[in-house]
């Protein structure tokens, strides 16, 4: 009985571990996603413009909804930037 219990867990871990999702990838273009599909989700995927620049996405979805978690594709705004104070007239 004991070694059936054990050989149950066994199973349920390797169910609940997660696993590759998406594993695509072509010449221009990839995307790879892990995780529990429906549950949470991790992944990244990335192209190349016709202008020749490589761009990506990092991302996680959840319960909280879709997230970037890092990119290059938005562009930034620079935090050497001095703010502009407006004038009351």
């Amino acid at each position: 009985m004991l070694q059936i219990l054990f050989v149950l867990g066994l199973v349920a871990l390797a169910a609940a571990r997660p696993s590759d999702i998406i594993d695509f990838e072509e010449d221009h273009m990839e995307h790879e996603q892990e995780g529990v599909a429906g549950t949470a989700v991790e992944g990244e995927y990335s192209w190349v413009a016709p202008d020749g620049n490589e761009y990506y996405v990092k991302y996680v979805a959840d319960r909280f909804g879709y997230r970037i978690v890092d990119d290059n594709v938005v562009p930034r705004m620079r935090s050497d930037v001095p703010e502009v104070e407006e004038d009351d007239d």
